[in-house]
């Protein structure tokens, strides 16, 4: 079933000149892959001809974007005041972890003003258990029980957009309105140059994103690292890390004995990553089968497919819809320590034969399928018309 729209140019004018991008947490500044998301979806729509604003709105503060890239902001301002500014536009919905705020927004924006309502989905919410959840029974039925409410109430919004097919197949029965829109990237104007590995130089694994070794999989990988007979490939982890999840990789780096291979470096902004990719000779995803990977799809593939460097994921999401191994990528498949050890055995002896080709076609694949400029036409339509 394929619920991704094609990218034909719709030459009917929009009904609404604005949209109302509600999001369920801050998103400003917050060096998240959300923010990452909503950009682009901003980004994107001002490129329709037709439209002329997005206004950006969490908790009483709203950013106003316009196409000649000038922001205004209005701070104390209600989303009340905001609707009835723009009495014709719709609203779409950005999600957070918890699910409260978009079933209040729903109920709001749906019986007491009649909008239009739509809701990103990038992952099935009782799948997604936090660490509080893991140790408090209380909040996991409390959590499990608004899963199931907003399963349920689907069906109200005029339509959701999705960031992958398991997640589009979830929903279809529940809501049959669906645009598939997959990760998205801003291609770069200068990509790095591939880079060139030197013999008995310590050959650079890198690892972007929160870090959480369960949902990452981190515990498999430190454990092929492990057993990587090349004792200079090394493994640099960074973004946000939790005090839970700082004392689990101190253990496995102590379980393992590679003090000297894996290293937390500590987080990242967003526009230092081109010079950290630069550093790097591999970038990895090696999230594991679980049923919050098997839905969601990590944002994180689209930025390491244009950043020179080749990809190593595991097959879980669509990664093998889009990475095909040993020509724009490397996969392989989920859970497996001597799987991750054999690739990327592989990888490190082949290195200088394979880097640039593999490098230049993944960017390729993300011209051709996570350019955030392809979309503009069937996510206004959706939003808007």
């Amino acid at each position: 079933m394929n619920f991704h729209f094609s990218s034909k140019k719709n030459t009917s004018k929009l009904k609404s000149k604005s949209i109302i991008l509600l999001s369920c947490f801050n998103v400003i500044d917050s060096n998240s892959a959300g923010e990452h998301r909503i950009k682009l979806y901003i980004k994107s729509l001002l490129l329709h001809k037709d439209l002329e604003k997005v206004y950006l709105y969490h908790r009483g503060n709203a950013w106003t974007f316009f196409k000649n890239g000038l922001v205004e902001v209005e701070c104390g301002l209600n989303l009340r005041s905001l609707q009835h500014k723009e009495k014709e536009a719709n609203t779409f919905i950005y999600p957070s972890t918890n699910v409260t705020l978009e079933i209040f927004y729903l109920v709001y924006l749906k019986m007491l003003t009649s909008r239009k309502v739509f809701l990103e989905l990038n992952e099935v919410r009782k799948y997604s258990v936090t660490l509080a959840e893991k140790r408090n029974t209380l909040l996991k039925i409390i959590k499990n029980f608004l899963s199931r409410i907003q399963d349920f109430i689907i069906r109200y919004y005029d339509g959701i957009i999705t960031i992958s097919d398991n997640i589009s197949l979830y929903y279809s029965k529940r809501n049959s309105n669906i645009l598939q829109i997959p990760i998205l990237s801003d291609i770069p104007d200068c990509i790095n140059a591939p880079i060139e590995y030197v013999s008995g130089t310590p050959f650079v694994i890198t690892f972007t994103g929160t870090v959480n070794i369960k949902k990452e999989n981190l515990d498999v990988l430190i454990e092929a690292i492990s057993k990587i007979a090349v004792a200079n490939v090394n493994l640099h982890l960074y973004g946000k890390i939790d005090s839970y999840n700082h004392n689990e990789l101190k253990k496995l780096i102590e379980l393992y004995q590679v003090e000297d291979r894996v290293f937390y470096k500590g987080a990242v902004a967003q526009n230092q990553l081109v010079d950290l990719y630069k550093q790097a000779h591999l970038l990895i995803l090696p999230r594991g089968n679980t049923k919050q990977n098997r839905y969601g799809f990590s944002t994180k593939l689209a930025e390491y497919m244009v950043s020179g460097r080749p990809t190593l994921v595991t097959n879980v999401s669509d990664n093998g819809k889009y990475i095909v191994d040993q020509e724009n990528g490397f996969i392989v498949e989920p859970d497996s320590a001597d799987a991750f050890v054999h690739k990327i055995r592989y990888i490190h002896h082949n290195y200088n034969n394979i880097c640039a080709l593999i490098s230049h076609n993944a960017l390729q694949t993300a011209k051709e399928n996570f350019d955030y400029k392809l979309y503009t036409d069937d996510l206004a339509t959706f939003l808007l018309d």
